[in-house]
């Protein structure tokens, strides 16, 4: 099967709205999907990640973002911003500040804002 880019790009964006609209569940089901058809394309390792971090599901996220997404680009800015947020969530602050001070010098403009932001609490 050779999935639709477009298709899985949306379907995340899907699964990412309704993560914000704190519908945890829903929005798990609809990232597993992409990830079973797009298993291999970082974008949506991105999205489950995210999705598994706003349902409190820290070991999962920081699983998928330090041992597969950072695995295959370690220098992937939003990965690590992410990482961070969920190392914070689990009390590993002194970790993430490593991450969060990478973010803020080589990350893109809205990866610097959430890692000053966190940097400063």
């Amino acid at each position: 099967m050779n999935p639709d880019v477009e298709l899985l790009r949306i379907m995340s964006q899907v699964g990412y709205l309704t993560c914000f609209r704190s519908d945890a569940k829903r929005s798990q089901l609809i990232m597993d999907g992409v990830s079973a058809i797009g298993r291999e394309q970082i974008p949506i390792k991105i999205g489950v990640a995210v999705a598994d971090l706003y349902a409190g599901r820290y070991d999962q996220a920081i699983s998928i973002l330090r041992d597969q997404i950072l695995v295959e680009d370690p220098n992937h800015m939003s990965a690590k911003c992410f990482l961070g947020i969920a190392l914070t969530q689990k009390g590993k602050k002194s970790d993430a500040k490593e991450l969060f001070e990478e973010v803020a010098v080589h990350g893109n403009q809205d990866e610097k804002i959430i890692a000053v932001a966190y940097l400063n609490n």
